[in-house]
């Protein structure tokens, strides 16, 4: 048993320095996803999945140990298998909770991924909607050269003075100028009444 003892001792020392660089990776991650920044999603599932497999590992050892500690004949060595079990214990419960604290950071995570895809959309909205406020107003402009660059009879017999072009030529741009901007004053309102609305009313 004193040779058993001296083997399971040294494995459950050697897995301090395992707990201890799994702690420091998770502490990185950790402070990388609350801090609001996106961590590498596959650095999380890597991590967990050591953690999970290092569970594995040690989790077994605990009956191993308690039975070896029952069936020990010497009562000098009862102590020293005891202290091997409560280190055991220890790493067990230490592995447990990073595993669990991974789970966590990797949910914490996806929900900035999803913060951040939803501020690129609303950026994307944004940016497409200017780009159509934009070819709106320079739709009827568009309309305006194409009307006077017809070159048929009636246009050329009708259109002689400048009266006549100021109201064909810029009548016909500010006209749906004037409807394009009363659109715009009426759309405000609905869309802060619907921002305001809480969801699901």
């Amino acid at each position: 048993f004193a040779a058993l003892w001296a083997i399971l001792d040294q494995v459950v020392d050697d897995y301090a320095p395992v707990v201890a660089g799994l702690e420091r990776d998770i502490d990185q991650i950790e402070a990388t996803v609350f801090s609001g920044a996106v961590a590498p999603t596959e650095r999380i599932y890597s991590l967990r999945r050591e953690a999970t497999d290092f569970y594995r590992a040690v989790h077994p050892l605990l009956a191993v140990v308690t039975t070896i500690e029952r069936a020990a004949e010497a009562p000098q060595l009862q102590p020293y298998l005891r202290d091997v079990q409560d280190h055991l214990l220890l790493v067990n419960e230490e592995v447990a909770a990073q595993r669990d604290l991974l789970g966590t950071v990797l949910e914490a995570n996806m929900a900035v991924i999803s913060v951040e895809q939803t501020k690129v959309s609303v950026r994307q909205n944004s940016t497409i909607e200017q780009l159509t406020i934009l070819a709106t107003v320079f739709l009827p402009l568009t309309f305006v050269t194409g009307f006077f660059g017809q070159n048929f009879s009636w246009l050329i017999g009708h259109i002689s003075g400048f009266d006549k072009f100021l109201a064909y030529g810029i009548g016909g741009l500010v006209v749906p100028l004037v409807l394009l901007f009363t659109w715009l004053r009426l759309r405000a309102p609905r869309e802060n009444a619907a921002a305001a609305a809480p969801p699901g009313s």
